[in-house]
């Protein structure tokens, strides 16, 4: 069961502050681990985690999975690097998507068409587009963009992204405009031959074997998958080091997500557009919170920030 008196944790001169969302309305079958009855341990092991990430490995991204990370397709160590659902490959496509012909030379294009014009749009501005073998985010797009739009409709879920996106980014008349466009989306056949080696083949393209991770799949869970909270890190440049968290606590998770990341992606997607930039900012988000509730139920959410 969920801890009932969530507070703030403070470790490491960062503090770990829960929101009032619990994540009630996910549909997921990741839960919180009957084995615990408290995140104060493991959010303090998340924040004495929490690793800069070094200059060559900010162009790349990781996914918001916290298992333990066991190598690179190019044989080398797993890099600490900004966490985004499906990393910045998968999560830009949404908003690519949402944005439509305000972002695509032919939003009418074939699938992979589309996914590769979002990965070398990603490269050409300086992100090395990244994902990881077996990413349910890539796989479960279409299920995720679903979910959005019957999450939509729970006035928990539109609190949370209240909470976490800016002042000032959430427009109700915008949001609802996007979410009726995806539903026309998934009501056509665009998504048909959309897998997750789409996206894999595309980032291999782009980025070399070296933006591709591998994961520990331990049989726990669901797949591996034992995560007990969603953090939201508010620390530019910085990144939870899932290998530390599962060191320090004997192989506990947490999903991930760089606000940072979203932040800069959002602007790039912009591309000095408000409303554009608005739109992009609304699609990370709500791609985010449908994720985590495609995934999981009843997992607390913690912002993590300077103490």
């Amino acid at each position: 069961m969920q801890p009932t008196a969530l507070h703030t944790i403070v470790s490491n001169g960062l503090a770990a502050t829960p929101i009032a969302d619990g994540l009630s309305w996910g549909v997921g079958a990741i839960k919180p681990q009957s084995a615990y009855t408290t995140t104060e341990d493991l959010m303090t092991a998340v924040l004495q985690s929490i690793t800069e990430v070094t200059g060559d490995q900010q162009a790349y991204s990781a996914c918001t999975d916290g298992r333990l990370p066991v190598r690179l397709l190019s044989g080398a160590t797993v890099p600490v690097r900004e966490q985004l659902v499906g990393a910045d490959t998968v999560s830009a496509f949404y908003v690519a998507e949402a944005l439509g012909s305000r972002f695509y030379r032919d939003p009418a294009a074939p699938v992979a068409d589309r996914v590769r014009e979002v990965v070398e749009f990603l490269h050409q501005n300086g992100l090395q587009p990244s994902t990881h073998v077996g990413c349910g985010a890539a796989a479960g797009f279409v299920a995720i963009t679903e979910n959005a739009v019957a999450f939509s409709k729970d006035s928990h879920f539109v609190a949370r992204q209240k909470t976490l996106l800016p002042e000032g980014i959430y427009d109700e008349s915008l949001h609802a405009t996007m979410l009726k466009a995806a539903e026309a989306r998934l009501r056509s056949n665009t998504y048909d031959s959309l897998t997750a080696d789409v996206f894999m083949e595309a980032v291999e393209a782009v980025s070399g074997k070296q933006a591709i991770a591998e994961l520990k799949d331990d049989g726990r869970g669901v797949h591996g998958h034992v995560e007990e909270a969603v953090v939201r890190l508010q620390l530019p440049g910085y990144a939870i080091d899932e290998a530390k968290v599962a060191s320090l606590t004997g192989g506990r998770e947490v999903f991930g997500v760089s606000d940072a990341r979203m932040e800069r992606l959002a602007r790039l997607f912009g591309r000095g557009t408000d409303t554009d930039y608005r739109m992009a900012y609304m699609a990370l988000e709500d791609f985010a919170d449908s994720g985590h509730g495609t995934l999981a139920v009843n997992l607390p959410t913690y912002i993590v920030s300077r103490a």
